[in-house]
């Protein structure tokens, strides 16, 4: 009896959960309508690559070329817009974040053309490379409009795991596996640093997540000045720092492009995603 009563409250709190994000979806989902276009076409890819032959490579590039431009049309329909904030507060959406949202999707676009003859000779297998950019760009876009804690960390931690998967694709190499294996270590530590500054934040700010609300929280709660907030910035700025590998953050940088031949070969745009939203964020 008692089972199956957790089971009714499973049931319909999933059922809220989901319509609740249906809602969200529906009444905001024009506001990431460039990401939408993204997760489509990486769901496209998923069906494509699940129901045909290797016979269709070019189908493939052709997918995720044009999702990319699709989605710098629909980037610069919107410029000029007035500023927006959609999801509750998680997202928003103005001029400056735009212009680095199109920045990142941009070097994507430019990234698979140029890697077209590089994967043809080594023979690697094409959709997971095109699949690990895609979601690499959809993480890099949602870090460029976030506006609350959570997905300060949750988009971020979207393309670096993308960056660990791509530095391990020639998995034949045992550089490449030494390289993954170290990204994959400092990368973990790194965010693991960076989710301890964020829970200082929280904190102090009397629980609040957006960042607009912190400052508020820090200011009402006359924490600004505390060691806290030092320990927290602290914390962001040696996260942060591993990520983008700056002096005196970039110890284990060589060893990883070391690793990594494709990287030398061809552009990406992972480092530079990085790069511009972590910029965006202060």
């Amino acid at each position: 009896m008692i089972w199956h009563v957790q089971n009714e409250n499973f049931i319909l709190d999933s059922t809220r959960i989901f319509m609740k994000a249906f809602h969200l979806l529906l009444f905001h989902g024009s506001f990431i309508f460039p990401e939408c276009i993204l997760i489509f076409g990486l769901i496209l890819l998923l069906m494509i690559d699940s129901t045909s032959d290797q016979k269709d490579r070019p189908w493939f590039y052709f997918i995720s070329s044009t999702t990319l431009v699709m989605s710098i049309t629909a980037l610069l329909f919107r410029w000029r817009e007035e500023p927006i904030i959609s999801f509750s507060g998680n997202f928003q959406t103005n001029n400056f974040n735009e212009i680095f949202q199109f920045l990142i999707l941009l070097c994507s676009t430019l990234c698979i053309p140029l890697s077209v003859e590089y994967i043809e000779c080594t023979e690697m297998a094409i959709t997971e490379f095109l699949l690990f950019v895609l979601t690499a760009t959809l993480g890099g876009m949602f870090l460029c409009g976030a506006n609350d804690l959570i997905t300060l960390f949750v988009a971020p931690e979207c393309f670096s795991l993308c960056s660990y998967l791509l530095s391990g694709y020639t998995k034949r190499d045992v550089r490449s596996n030494e390289a993954t294996m170290k990204y994959l270590l400092m990368g973990g530590a790194s965010s693991s640093i960076l989710v301890h500054g964020f829970s200082w934040l929280y904190g102090s700010s009397g629980g609040e997540i957006e960042l607009q609300e912190i400052v508020n929280g820090l200011i009402n709660t006359q924490m600004y000045n505390s060691p806290g907030i030092s320990i927290a910035l602290i914390s962001i700025t040696v996260g942060i720092g591993f990520k983008l590998s700056p002096a005196p953050f970039h110890q284990w940088t060589p060893d990883v492009y070391e690793g990594v031949r494709f990287v030398r070969q061809i552009p990406t745009s992972i480092s530079i995603s990085e790069m511009f939203g972590f910029f965006k964020t202060p």
